[in-house]
């Protein structure tokens, strides 16, 4: 499969934009490990080849477990994820797939237990930041970066 557009030479100003939601989310607050978790799911419900290739050394750079970068998948059913990165997948999980429904009161309930409101909306800037990111990636099939 070869790459249909180049966003990144075609809209270098939007890239730009992308960058700073980048940096504001990075700067959030947030455990940065966390948010690379949140990532990587993301990029696998989206199926982004580019971004979980990204997101994969990312986490655990960022301090993720090798279980937990192998199991992010299946995470309901791994006990290695704490109540907190639990709350942030169902919550990432519940904004990511919206199509003909809400964003149901079950995950907002489990996402609050752990997360102030302020930590809320941070971590819904990061989800629609990684969304964003994979569709780009998605339409233009831009390949992974393998080294």
């Amino acid at each position: 499969m070869s790459q249909r557009f180049d966003p990144s030479k075609l809209i270098p100003e939007g890239y730009k934009a992308m960058y700073g939601v980048h940096l504001k989310v990075q700067n959030s607050g947030l455990n940065v490990g966390l948010l690379e978790l949140v990532r990587l799911r993301v990029s696998q419900i989206n199926g982004c080849a580019a971004c979980v290739a990204m997101h994969v050394p990312l986490g655990r750079e960022h301090g993720l477990s090798e279980h937990q970068v192998n199991l992010a998948a299946v995470w309901r059913d791994a006990p290695v994820f704490s109540p907190r990165e639990r709350a942030a997948l169902a919550w990432a999980e519940a904004v990511t797939v919206l199509t003909g429904q809400d964003v149901p009161d079950a995950a907002y309930a489990q996402v609050s237990a752990e997360f102030t409101e302020q930590e809320i909306a941070h971590l819904t800037l990061a989800i629609g930041e990684i969304n964003l990111w994979n569709r780009l990636n998605i339409a233009s099939r831009t390949p992974p970066a393998l080294s």
